[in-house]
């Protein structure tokens, strides 16, 4: 039995152990016999009373109501209306054994054995109840081939059965000579019935639609095999006069507690299962039938009568038994040999019906195998696409994170001027000339302005590049803007670097104030962050006039004695949120959007912007934009030529 602790409630293990527990006492008072045998007699048949009584009150434990209109979930077990009513006509066959064996208890109380009697009925009207039981029970679709076949094993198994039950029971009971009638004919109903419940073990034997269904079943063939075992002890012993109450007593409590447990087993599994397997239609059932078509034990059973029928075939004859005993022997011996004859044919058609079905389903494997190769390959394509994706976000993640971290360092610059200017007026009220004081809230302005600016253009970057307002083109007095926005550093830092500025007084450009602050800003703060103290920064701006059309632009030149940049990584380094191998390591932090934003703010002037470095290290790097010159510089050529020097066209 396929029955697993943790798979079945408390309530169907308590039912185990209460039949363990009565059945180990009643085999207690079978073997101990206590008292006079007329007690023991009383005892034992109350006690097969109370066994059958406890194993009809099983088919109620977890009982649904079957009466009631409820919505069964399709394919679900018991779930026609005729099948809910399986587990009350279980309990109603092992009650009638109950009504006859109380009725008989108190015949034989009464010394009042008759045979036979109202206790027969009850015992007679068990076997009604069980067999449609048992006939309701679904099973699994099979084909035509599988069901003659199965059919044949339970007429095979039948005649096998008969044969025996009329050489030991049936036939010596009907050809009793002292009996009546009716004696014979109830006499002979219990052999029947016996077979009966023989045809319900093969039936039981036919696939389940639902493995849900498998430890009732089992329970229920167990149970019947249990009870035609001890009916057969008892019409043996009967037969030869020898029956009293004993050890073979037991066999009945058990048998029918096993049917009141497969009861209770149905009960549970119709109230635990949600939903059942899905029916599949067509042919697809003949392909479910390959597997219940088994060529284990079971489909050898058959085969295994057959010797056992030919050793009482020649038992009859060797010891010359009666001769209608004898007749019916051998002519179930001639129908066992013709229906496993029948047998091998349907045997034979349906193993050629199956191979049919089992080609078509390795061609059908087939196709889906090749169809599945593709998919697996189409698969496997759009795996590299999302890990290449996944990669590409886990970087910009990454850069997105770095930006994150560090924009304050970014911000520090701007920020920290203005707080040092409010700072110092707030330190010095009242102690300053007005000159002094106006000059520091100035500075502090134009600080908030170029930290209105930083953070506008981040935004501006981070947002998708959205296009903002057009720069506001003016002449500007190049000298006089990269010295304030040298003042903008706070003065440590100035004091740190040697800052060299060489621009002529006159150099003047076309470009927006606050684009062109915030290019500067970018360039001198990376000169300060990738070069040693006490080194050296120049600033320098000359009047060039570049080919391709280009004219008179002027050329500015950021020059660092810093650490260099590599050859290779050069063309990379205006890209956003762009950071070189050795910054991701080294103590320098920084967004990865300044040069981006020098990139985009030169070009929207008008200008352009590249950068020169050896990459080696204390050689330092130069960077290099244009912007267009003023109108009255560019105008007066001679004054353009004797400032003009040749630059570099890099970038």
């Amino acid at each position: 039995m396929s029955i697993m602790r943790g798979t079945w409630p408390r309530s169907f293990w308590y039912s185990v152990g209460l039949i363990v527990v009565f059945n180990s006492l009643f085999l207690a008072l079978v073997l101990v016999k206590p008292g006079t045998y007329q007690q023991f007699e009383i005892a034992d048949d109350v006690g097969q009373a109370l066994g059958w009584l406890l194993a009809a009150l099983l088919c109620f434990v977890g009982l649904e109501k079957p009466w009631r209109r409820t919505r069964s979930h399709p394919g679900s077990i018991l779930s026609t209306p005729l099948q809910r009513w399986i587990p009350l006509l279980l309990a109603a066959g092992i009650f009638c054994q109950f009504i006859g064996q109380v009725i008989y208890t108190y015949l034989d109380a009464r010394n009042m054995s008759d045979f036979p009697s109202l206790a027969d009925v009850g015992y007679l009207s068990t076997f009604p109840f069980l067999f449609l039981g048992v006939m309701l029970l679904p099973t699994r679709p099979l084909s035509g081939f599988t069901r003659a076949r199965v059919f044949l094993d339970g007429f095979i198994v039948m005649t096998a059965a008969v044969t025996f039950s009329w050489f030991f029971t049936l036939g010596p009971t009907m050809l009793l000579g002292n009996e009546s009638g009716l004696a014979k004919i109830v006499g002979s109903a219990y052999p029947f019935f016996d077979l009966v419940l023989i045809f319900c073990v093969i039936r039981l034997s036919l696939p389940s639609s639902d493995p849900a269904l498998q430890t009732a079943i089992r329970l229920l063939s167990l149970g019947f095999i249990v009870i035609v075992i001890t009916d057969s002890i008892y019409d043996y012993l009967t037969l030869g006069r020898i029956y009293q109450n004993g050890l073979q007593d037991i066999g009945w409590p058990i048998g029918y507690m096993l049917l009141g447990l497969a009861a209770l087993a149905l009960n549970l599994a119709r109230t635990r299962q949600k939903a059942a397997s899905e029916a599949v239609p067509g042919k697809n059932y003949s392909r479910d039938a390959i597997i219940a078509a088994s060529t284990g034990l079971r489909s050898l059973l058959p085969y295994a009568l057959i010797p056992a029928v030919i050793v009482l075939s020649f038992f009859t004859w060797r010891e010359g038994v009666d001769v209608s005993l004898a007749r019916g022997v051998y002519f179930g011996e001639i129908a066992l040999v013709g229906l496993v004859l029948l047998r091998q044919f349907f045997t034979i058609r349906e193993t050629i019906y199956y191979n049919k079905e089992l080609r078509q389903v390795q061609q059908e494997l087939h196709s889906k195998n090749q169809a599945l190769s593709e998919a697996n390959k189409q698969l496997e394509e759009q795996a590299a696409q999302i890990a290449a994706a996944y990669e590409q976000e886990h970087r910009l993640n990454e850069l997105k994170d770095q930006f994150l971290l560090n924009v304050n360092h970014e911000l520090r610059t701007p920020l920290t001027a203005v707080h040092g200017y409010l700072e110092l007026l707030q330190e010095y009220q009242g102690q300053l000339d007005a000159t002094r004081e106006a000059n520091f809230i100035n500075l502090a302005v134009q600080g908030c302005e170029e930290l209105q600016q930083l953070v506008s253009n981040v935004l501006d970057t981070i947002q998708g590049d959205s296009q903002g307002k057009a720069p506001q083109i003016e002449v500007l007095p190049f000298a006089e803007v990269v010295q304030e926005v040298i003042n903008l550093f706070e003065p440590q830092k100035q004091q740190e670097y040697h800052i060299e500025v060489n621009i002529s007084e006159t150099l003047a450009v076309m470009a927006d104030r606050q684009h062109l602050h915030q290019v500067l800003m970018n360039l001198l703060s990376n000169a300060f962050k990738y070069s040693p103290k006490d080194t050296v920064v120049v600033v320098s701006a000359q009047l060039a006039d570049f080919p391709a059309g280009e004219g008179y632009k002027v050329c500015i030149c950021v020059q660092d004695a810093g650490v260099s940049i590599p050859p290779a990584e050069i063309p990379m380094l205006f890209g956003k949120f762009v950071r070189l191998k050795r910054d991701t390591v080294g103590p320098v932090r920084g967004t990865g959007l300044g040069l981006y934003i020098c990139k985009q703010l030169v070009e929207a002037m008008g200008g352009r912007i590249w950068v020169e470095s050896s990459g080696i290290a204390g050689e330092g790097s130069r960077f290099y934009f244009t912007l267009p010159a003023a109108p009255d510089i560019s105008s007066q050529s001679a004054r353009a030529a004797q400032e003009r020097v040749a630059p570099s066209h890099g970038g």
